[in-house]
């Protein structure tokens, strides 16, 4: 059991997320989320017990846990770029993260959920937080085209919060024929099937000669390249997924085209607080692709998800 020691608080855990790099602990391919450590970075709760110094929280209050804890001192916690510190720690990487009962958490993490914030809503936060941050690194979104490569969970976040910053048009690009399907749904222009045709080709064309904004939230060497092939002249790529270290690309495209391309970890104080209010207003509409689950049924959620071709896309337990 947890304790809240000085400028903390306990929380009682309610609803955790799944994210990607949780699969990756649990097919046993991350260096450091190795057994017998817990998981779990997108979560929200209740305020359980508060420690010493905390006088703005109280017992019951609803919370989002921010999961990254920076030392708070360095230039980049300075600047805001907490995100970023070299000395940060993370809940479920480096020590035992939400897929738990309780745990204790520092009380610049916590942000309080507004009345009529739902718990499922307070675990989304995290997920949308890293959408919010990645577009942030693109000059311009709205009336603008842009791609989203993967309809994974960041991918359909992503797909959303460039909606309701205005792009014109979207084209999302995937191997999971369900997973596009719901993209269609929530209203992409274009979804393109990778395994059934040449994205590049097909983006180009329909584009009329390149993107102004890519987006990579898969992370493999093809997906990246294909980014880059998909951009106009001048255009911004933003690599956020990991699934791959290293890979080849064109650097020829990138000078002589005059491609921006950024990498995009996680997200700061900021762009968290701006995914919770974005859930709070209601500008999300992620009910056609979120299911809850039972504790009980962790077990055949992530064997169904490790998968690669499950129809599931955001999966939440509620504890």
């Amino acid at each position: 059991m947890p304790v809240a020691r000085e400028g903390e608080c306990l929380v009682r855990v309610r609803t955790v997320g799944v994210c990607g790099s949780d699969l990756d602990g649990f097919l046993g391919r991350s260096k450091k989320r190795v057994p017998p450590l817990v998981l779990g970075h997108e979560f929200s709760g209740e305020v359980a017990g508060v420690g010493a110094g905390v006088t703005d929280l109280h017992v019951g209050d609803a919370v989002a846990v921010y999961p990254l804890i920076p030392c708070s001192h360095c230039v980049f916690c300075q600047t805001q770029r907490h995100q970023i510190c070299p000395e940060r720690k993370v809940f479920g990487l480096d020590f035992h993260g939400g897929l738990a009962e309780f745990v204790a958490a520092p009380r610049p993490c916590l942000f309080p959920l507004p009345t009529g914030m739902s718990q499922v809503e307070g675990a989304l936060v995290e997920p949308l937080a890293n959408a919010v941050h990645v577009l942030s690194s693109c000059p311009e979104v709205k009336d603008r085209t842009g791609l989203i490569y993967g309809a994974g969970p960041i991918g359909v976040f992503v797909f959303l919060v460039a909606r309701h910053l205005g792009a014109r048009r979207l084209a999302v690009v995937d191997v999971n024929a369900s997973r596009l399907e719901v993209l269609e749904k929530l209203g992409a222009e274009l979804i393109v099937d990778a395994s059934r045709e040449d994205p590049v080709q097909r983006i180009l064309a329909w584009s009329r000669g390149g993107v102004d904004f890519a987006i990579d939230a898969v992370g493999k060497t093809v997906c990246r390249q294909n980014c880059i092939a998909a951009a106009a002249a001048g255009s911004t790529v933003v690599w956020i997924g990991l699934n791959e270290d290293a890979g080849e690309i064109d650097g020829r495209a990138i000078v002589t085209r005059e491609i921006s391309v950024r990498g995009s970890y996680a997200y700061g104080f900021e762009d968290f607080r701006r995914a919770l209010e974005l859930l709070a207003q209601k500008a999300i509409p992620y009910g056609v692709f979120v299911s809850r689950h039972t504790l009980d049924e962790a077990q055949a959620v992530f064997e169904e998800l490790a998968g690669g071709r499950s129809a599931l896309l955001k999966a939440l337990f509620a504890l």
